[in-house]
């Protein structure tokens, strides 16, 4: 089914300085950024963003959180509802592939910062008191992951879906639910329906992999 773009509400002052920074280290990177860039992003001074975020390692921080926030919330109705496992499973991967492509410079600035961990030591530069920052986002990616892992669990326990290792399953279908981080590029003309169908195919692909039992049309989530 396709549904109307979610209406997009005013944003707080702290909110405003988020998305600025989202966007920023999208464009250029944690590194590449500075909090020069995110004012001038914002037309404000630095101060703006001072009376918020102390830092710059603050700041991405909270964009960080943010976008965990945003993942949590589009799919956790499909989570806590009484489906069958193969449609919750279906309407969270639906959920999570379009907020791919909806919230794309807050994921893309999450997956930017998951790679300044990864590579702290080789060189990169953190501030201090990152790691116990890092710790934070690291245990709400986990309990993300569970999520999910939860629902295989369950569909392969109904016998709607047929695969074998399920710490391999997750994190493959994960990366194909994440995949548009790398390729997507919104058009200027593109519609909340046009991203619809995407998600929708990847969503498919994800549950051939999966080796899912036959969809019904009114268990489809499709545009």
């Amino acid at each position: 089914m396709v549904s109307a773009s979610p209406e997009k509400r005013p944003k707080a002052p702290p909110e405003q300085v988020l998305d600025a920074a989202a966007a920023c280290f999208m464009e250029k990177g944690y590194s590449g950024t500075s909090l020069d860039d995110v004012a001038r992003h914002m037309g404000a001074t630095k101060g703006r963003i001072y009376h918020y975020f102390g830092s710059k390692s603050e700041l991405m921080h909270a964009v960080r959180k943010r976008a965990m926030e945003i993942n949590f919330a589009v799919i956790r109705p499909a989570y806590d509802s009484a489906l069958p496992p193969g449609q919750k499973f279906r309407e969270m991967a639906f959920a999570h592939a379009l907020n791919m492509m909806e919230e794309q410079a807050y994921q893309k600035a999450l997956f930017d910062s998951l790679h300044l961990h990864i590579t702290a030591g080789k060189g990169a530069r953190l501030s201090p008191g990152n790691d116990a920052l890092m710790a934070e986002f690291i245990a709400d990616r986990r309990a993300f992951e569970d999520m999910f892992r939860d629902v295989l669990r369950q569909g392969r326990a109904s016998g709607e879906f047929h695969y074998g290792t399920l710490s391999y399953t997750l994190h493959t279908t994960l990366t194909m639910l994440n995949s548009t981080i790398y390729w997507y590029s919104p058009r200027p003309d593109e519609s909340h329906a046009d991203r619809q169908r995407i998600a929708h195919e990847i969503v498919t692909m994800a549950l051939g992999a999966l080796g899912a039992t036959a969809i019904t049309n009114d268990q489809r989530t499709s545009p």
